[in-house]
């Protein structure tokens, strides 16, 4: 079996707030920061724990669909965020090991690999021009999945996406939680970090 060091459920002393964009079902996917949102809880229980939320963004899969195969930098990092999704439970987070990764330097660069998306998908997901790995699903092996609509940690330093099988729309937010000048908290240290809300074992039951 897999080791799972892609994803653990929360069990946290808070709900997290639903974002007042998050309604409806539009037929596109969308990617967008949205640094200038508070969530006064998870800033507070963040504080507690030493750390603070770096940054805030949000993610849209439409029904049917997927977000391109990708890790959140340029190369293998194990870092963390925390999700919550609000959406059907058939969607799932997918993680993926793969043979043949690509550094996507904006909407050409992801045109080159990602040959499955067609051009206004890949420009609504590369709109903020930043460079991550990419990979063709035809090149990738999947390693691990799970519904996110329960708090989660989920490892974005390794090759994920997100499914969509239904009908609805799934939305996502996520917090990217730092401590210090650090950039990010990593997989192992999160596990330390966040051990006493962690929920189930380490697959995640």
């Amino acid at each position: 079996m897999t080791e799972n060091i892609y994803h653990r459920y929360l069990d946290l002393p808070f709900e997290i707030t639903k974002h007042p964009d998050f309604t409806g079902s539009p037929t596109d996917m969308k990617h967008y920061d949205i640094n200038d949102y508070n969530d006064d809880a998870m800033n507070e229980w963040h504080k507690s724990l030493g750390l603070y939320i770096r940054h805030t963004e949000i993610f849209y899969t439409p029904p049917g669909g997927n977000l391109p195969i990708h890790c959140d930098e340029t190369e293998l990092t194990n870092h963390v965020k925390i999700n919550k999704t609000w959406g059907p439970e058939e969607g799932v987070t997918r993680w993926w090991t793969s043979n043949n990764v690509t550094v996507n330097d904006g909407r050409d660069g992801a045109k080159e690999v990602l040959e499955n998306f067609d051009d206004n998908a890949i420009e609504e997901f590369s709109y903020r021009e930043h460079r991550v790995l990419v990979s063709n699903p035809d090149d990738c092996n999947l390693v691990y999945e799970a519904n996110t609509n329960t708090p989660s940690i989920v490892n974005v330093g390794q090759l994920h996406d997100t499914h969509n099988p239904t009908d609805q729309g799934r939305w996502t937010i996520c917090f990217v939680p730092a401590r210090g000048d650090d950039f990010y908290i990593y997989w192992d240290e999160a596990m330390e970090i966040y051990k006493d809300f962690i929920k189930g074992d380490n697959n995640g039951n």
